[in-house]
């Protein structure tokens, strides 16, 4: 794959040093970048200040069809 052909990219574990580089990466050649981690931390914070949106809750609610 092109990575001219993607838009956004999402990465879970988004506050260790390694997926925080490639977040930055990502960021840096105009990529839309998300993620999640379990923790906040300095780094997270960077990241925020940065422009990314991290989310901290994994609480994922399904609906339950009728």
């Amino acid at each position: 794959m092109n990575l001219q052909q993607i838009n956004s990219v999402y990465f879970i574990g988004i506050g260790g040093i390694g997926m925080s580089a490639l977040a930055r990466y990502f960021m840096h050649i105009g990529k839309n970048v998300a993620g999640y981690d379990k923790t906040p931390t300095q780094l997270t914070d960077e990241l925020i200040d940065s422009g990314m949106s991290i989310h901290f809750e994994d609480d994922v609610k399904l609906k339950k069809k009728s």
